[in-house]
């Protein structure tokens, strides 16, 4: 076996080890730590969609990992566009 592919799938078990780590420190009672928590577990499974889509030789992994990424930074904007209330 090729050292990159192996590295490949250590990179895929750090990124799920992630994964369950931010769970946890998403699960705090702040409306902020929620957000963020969200934020780095869409990025995450991105990261593995592409990852997965390199070993598999799928194309259209890399697609829908670009749009999870976009939606995802949206999706953060506007929700703190809503609980940020008015400026005056």
């Amino acid at each position: 076996m090729d050292i990159l592919f192996i590295s490949k799938y250590i990179l895929v078990i750090a990124i799920i080890i992630l994964m369950l780590a931010v769970l946890r420190a998403s699960a705090y009672k702040s409306t902020s730590m929620g957000l963020l928590g969200s934020s780095v577990i869409v990025n995450a499974f991105a990261l593995v969609l592409l990852v997965g889509g390199q070993i598999y030789n799928l194309q259209f992994y890399r697609d829908i990992s670009l749009a999870l990424i976009f939606f995802g930074f949206v999706g953060t904007i506007a929700f703190a566009v809503t609980v940020g209330g008015e400026d005056k």
